[in-house]
């Protein structure tokens, strides 16, 4: 129960969030991927991989390809834009 719990907060703290930068808009899923390390295990890492309710497989993994993409393209046009100065 606490669980889900702490879901529907996270869910409706990205909808406010959304809210705030898009007023209006829906937001239809989302994927949060997290970086963990463990005090007894100092050497390795792992992830916590959340999702919201019902979003199927693909789409999750299509949320991800989107930010990465996003996110390559970002560094790209920084780094012409960057040369251009120079």
């Amino acid at each position: 129960m606490k669980d889900q719990k702490a879901e529907l907060s996270l869910d409706d703290a990205i909808g406010d969030v959304v809210q705030q930068g898009d007023p209006g808009a829906i937001v239809t899923g989302w994927v949060i991927s997290i970086s963990v390390k463990h005090q007894n295990m100092p050497k390795g890492d792992g992830y916590i991989y959340l999702h919201s309710e019902a979003l199927p497989h693909h789409s999750q993994i299509g949320l991800l390809q989107t930010a990465l993409d996003d996110k390559s393209n970002t560094i790209l046009v920084n780094t012409l834009l960057e040369a251009g100065r120079g």
